[in-house]
């Protein structure tokens, strides 16, 4: 989790050092070191090689008004790894998790705050205990919370990427995107009965592209969230807890607020991605306040020249004074907006096919839907959105808010380049889809998926469903409901509703779900030829644990560690095999696991191979493995007490059974930190090994 530069009171500050990479699993088909620093007040940052005279430590924690810690330090269990950033509520840091090898962003409140302040507490807990019962592809995850050392922590789930406070000179395609996606977060929210209150580039992460996943962007920081019901309790006139800039008029006056407040917040935003400018002109709370009751917004095209006219009125009414006078709910603002920019001619032709992923998020059964042009057209507000008719293109664009325009059933068989097993990993997750021939009715598409849930309990689910209907232009495929076949623990899956599994043009499928959002998937075959010859093997064996190589040489595997082929050389143990070597140079206590392949079954044994014949050896199961892989390691090894440093490796050879095809390979493995216990049952029992 970061915070942007944007300023409230002088408490927003940002730390722009590069964050290790890590995403969270989940749980559904298809689903989805701090350097020291100091605190330059004058300029309200922080900058690398400012040292502070506080003392570490506990003492040192309680000066300031920054709750302060160093890496290495443990907090409920969690290792300090780095600091990110501060905000309004709290000291955000990189922190390895204390059982699974995994980063999580670890806020601590800032202790000032709470001192003989009850509220702030109870707004800190209400954070998590609101989002903790979130499930949004679109809204950070919340793992736990609780008290340490008189610290109060939450743990989220940690975004690889920026906060969109540091984005400028965004595409308008990218930028409606990302306000799409945080719309339909905040619908989501909306439906719970929450509002977030403080919309803002910077708790707004757009978290990088990983693993054929394209770039997703994530809704954070419920920290002033309240329950609708809570808002005239907690709400006090002059007492604005929502950065002024993005504040909505009756946040800024002390009226009751609801969920158009957070519509304005997000209009502001947008603004400012398509923009990189506010659509307003203040420089002070005062200045502020009077620009959101009283003054008229800026035009967008006038601000930008590249966006057309027919998105002012857009603007303009998602910015309405009166909460009654904007859209019906943040995806009807956003799905107006894009319509409104891809109505210009000259852009028609880079237009989404359907504009936009999903329709927005349909009303409540006793509320009339009005058509989008009656829902434009509002209180003298005409939005002059016209038909772009592009006829060499095929491209015609409808004013009116109705269901897609539907497709053909061909009635014909699954086309052939579906068909077969197709691979993605996302962070601790790895989904291995399968698409049979059949015809439609037959049960085509099944899906494993094997993860971590977020309270450290590994899972594993696998699905089924049938063929729904081909269409006509053979470059999409749609199946019907899910179906659970296995799923342990028992809570752990969730089925998905109809689903469409779209080719791509790089060969790649991609599959949107409405449980995890959008998953991309590479053909087996694909992540096996990009390992090239010598090492083709190791990723036919193992593609979804290595994953596929890059341009750069580099792949992203499971859990998301980074593999590189390296043979052994002189002087090195297995000169002569060819090996794959993960998460070698890595930091953030991630395992560290080589792959030997031996063409045939090592003519040495593992113990004279790595550990000088002084060895001991146990059995484990796998699912993936007919029989026990045998784990051999150091006699001087207690697998359950040695935790494994750079001066005392605790290091496993694993070796599959005779009769396994895969009795050529071995994987050394090594866990920082950690007993080979732990990297038996936290690491390798979850391991992809098909």
């Amino acid at each position: 989790m970061q915070c942007g530069p944007i300023l409230v009171d002088g408490q927003d500050r940002r730390d722009h050092r590069q964050q290790e990479s890590e995403k969270t699993g989940h749980q559904g088909d298809d689903a989805d070191a701090v350097e020291r620093s100091e605190v330059c007040a004058h300029e309200h940052r922080l900058y690398d090689g400012c040292y502070p005279n506080w003392a570490w430590g506990r003492a040192g924690r309680q000066r300031g008004s920054m709750t302060e810690l160093r890496p290495g330090e443990v907090i409920a269990g969690y290792v300090i790894a780095r600091r990110i950033g501060a905000g309004g509520s709290g000291v955000v840091y990189a922190a390895r998790h204390p059982r699974l090898p995994r980063l999580t962003a670890l806020k601590i409140l800032k202790r000032d705050d709470v001192v003989g302040d009850d509220d702030v507490w109870r707004r800190f807990e209400r954070e998590a205990d609101i989002a903790a019962h979130f499930d949004h592809p679109n809204i950070v995850q919340v793992y736990d919370r609780g008290v340490a050392e008189d610290l109060f922590w939450i743990s989220m789930q940690f975004i690889d990427g920026l906060d969109a406070a540091e984005l400028h000179n965004v595409s308008p395609d990218r930028g409606l995107r990302i306000g799409t996606e945080i719309a339909a977060a905040l619908d989501y929210a909306h439906g719970k009965g929450v509002l977030h209150r403080d919309v803002k580039p910077s708790n707004i992460l757009v978290a990088d592209p990983d693993s054929g996943r394209p770039e997703r962007a994530l809704l954070t920081d419920f920290g002033i969230a309240r329950l609708r019901d809570e808002t005239t309790k907690f709400t006090h006139t002059g007492n604005i807890s929502a950065t002024f800039a993005f504040a909505s008029p009756e946040q800024v006056s002390g009226k009751p607020v609801g969920p158009r407040s957070d519509q304005y917040s997000l209009a502001c935003t947008l603004f400012v991605l398509l923009t990189d400018r506010r659509p307003f002109r203040a420089d002070n709370p005062l200045g502020w306040v009077h620009a959101h009751t009283q003054e008229r917004p800026l035009r967008i095209s006038e601000v930008n020249p590249e966006l057309p006219e027919a998105m002012d009125a857009v603007f303009e009414r998602a910015l309405a004074k009166d909460p009654q006078d904007r859209f019906e709910s943040c995806a009807d603002f956003a799905y107006a907006a894009t319509l409104a920019y891809y109505s210009d001619p000259a852009l028609a032709l880079t237009a989404p096919a359907r504009l936009l992923p999903h329709p927005p998020v349909p009303r409540p059964a006793d509320r009339s839907r009005k058509p989008l042009w009656q829902s434009i057209v509002h209180r003298r507000t005409l939005i002059p959105v016209t038909v772009a008719a592009v006829t060499a293109a095929g491209v015609a664009f409808a004013l009116h808010r109705g269901d897609p325009p539907s497709v053909h059933a061909t009635g014909g068989l699954v086309p052939d380049r579906f068909v077969g097993i197709w691979l993605a990993t996302e962070g601790q997750t790895n989904y291995r889809l399968t698409v049979d021939q059949g015809k439609v009715g037959d049960p085509v598409l099944s899906n494993r998926v094997d993860g971590v849930l977020p309270n450290g309990v590994p899972f594993h689910c696998e699905f089924s469903a049938p063929l729904e209907e081909v269409p006509h232009d053979g470059d999409r495929l749609i199946v019907g409901t899910s179906q659970i076949v296995e799923r342990e623990p028992a809570n752990a899956c969730k089925a998905n509703g109809p689903t469409t599994l779209t080719l791509l043009s790089d060969g790649r499928v991609s599959r949107k779900t409405d449980v995890s959002g959008l998953i991309t998937y590479t053909r087996d075959d694909a992540v096996v030829s990009s390992w090239g010859r010598d090492d083709t093997a190791i990723a036919r064996a193992f593609p979804s644990l290595i994953g596929q190589l890059d341009s750069t040489g580099t792949a992203v595997g499971w859990q998301g560690s980074s593999c590189r082929a390296k043979d052994p050389g002189p002087g090195e143990a297995a000169q002569g095999a060819h090996r794959v070597r993960c998460n070698a140079d890595d930091t953030t206590g991630q395992v560290h696991f080589d792959i030997l392949d031996f063409d045939a079954r090592p003519g040495q044994s593992v113990a004279q191979l790595f550990f000088d014949n002084k060895v001991a050896t146990t059995g484990v199961s796998h699912d993936d493995v007919a029989g026990e892989l045998t784990v051999t390691t150091a006699a001087a090894v207690d697998p359950a007490a040695t935790q494994d440093t750079e001066a005392h490796r605790a290091v496993a050879a694993v070796t599959f059974p005779d009769g396994d095809p895969r009795s050529r390979f071995v994987m050394v493995l090594r866990w920082p930190g950690h007993t080979v216990n732990s990297l038996l049952t936290d690491w390798l029992e979850r391991a992809p090994l098909k």
